[in-house]
């Protein structure tokens, strides 16, 4: 039903609106968006597990703050973008996944803390104002095309397949459903259900990284504010695309139709008039019906 839904608004929003017409525009549009889906691919195997990641937006922003260091101290691209990720999977792994499953500290608790946490930090970094940077291959990722697509919109693609595999094809993806649907049983025929939370949260991260990537590529600068809010974005898909609070029911698939449905609703709003001001209420709005709908779902 999501499926014909999310075909019916791009249906009408080809006949009603020119601009979705554009070839170009709709590249555009899709690349825009690929920094969010791959922030929602990782929040998926969270949700999947039971839980969500606040942190992630401010992860993606923070991520800049890293890549201005390892710039300013002369560090290649290949090492930047390494050292970049390894300091965001250091935070999913070590501060949210360890204190989470060691500590037994409630993951909503930790991860508000690093979403205020972080971009306190990247405001030390930074010194309160945007830096500008330059990185050949960050560029490359932003504005760059691989036959014709751009390489943004590829690297979601590949997050995705990989992470498709993952989940769907090797014991520690069927471990995460088992963790979801219920914890204890999972615990008692022999599932290292610690390491599973644990890794769940590091691939979030990852990913959150990989997002502040593209996010540095496409700015060309490292900013204060980068991200944040992005989180919310990213759960909404989640949500919406059927993967369940309760955890142990979803997929990545259902989470692509989430973030095209945003990515059309917020064109379709923008482009037929509405103020930009009115779009996050209707975020939030459609927010709300997700969570209203993933309970609906669990008391049906």
């Amino acid at each position: 039903m999501f499926l014909g839904v999310v075909a019916l608004m791009f249906a009408g929003a080809l006949a009603f609106i020119p601009a979705m017409r554009d070839g170009n525009y709709l590249m555009i549009q899709l690349s825009a968006y690929s920094a969010i889906a791959i922030m929602a691919f990782g929040q998926t195997l969270v949700v999947l597990q039971v839980g969500f990641d606040l942190s992630t937006g401010a992860v993606q922003g923070f991520t800049g703050g890293v890549v201005y260091l390892l710039v300013g101290w002369h560090w290649n691209d290949g090492l930047v973008i390494v050292g970049a990720l390894a300091v965001s999977a250091f935070i999913g792994v070590v501060i949210h996944g360890l204190l989470i499953t060691k500590l037994k500290m409630n993951f909503f608790i930790v991860t508000l803390a690093t979403f205020t946490i972080l971009p306190s930090l990247l405001r030390v970094i930074l010194d309160g104002s945007s830096k500008s940077l330059t990185s050949p291959a960050l560029d490359s990722l932003a504005y760059g095309a691989t036959f014709g697509v751009r390489n943004q919109v590829v690297l979601a693609v590949i997050v995705f397949a990989i992470l498709w595999v993952v989940l769907n094809l090797t014991v520690f993806g069927r471990n995460v459903y088992a963790v979801g649907s219920n914890r204890e049983a999972a615990r008692l025929v022999g599932v290292r259900v610690g390491l599973v939370t644990i890794a769940c949260y590091g691939i979030s991260a990852l990913c959150a990284g990989i997002a502040g990537l593209m996010l540095v590529g496409n700015l060309g600068a490292a900013d204060p504010g980068a991200g944040l809010g992005n989180e919310f974005l990213a759960l909404t898909a989640v949500l919406l695309g059927g993967t369940r609070f309760s955890g142990g029911q979803g997929s990545l698939f259902g989470t692509v139709l989430g973030v095209v449905f945003l990515g059309l609703l917020t064109n379709m709003l923008l482009l037929s008039g509405m103020p930009q001001f009115w779009i996050g209420a209707v975020q939030g709005a459609t927010l709300l019906i997700a969570v209203a709908v993933d309970k609906a779902r669990r008391e049906a």
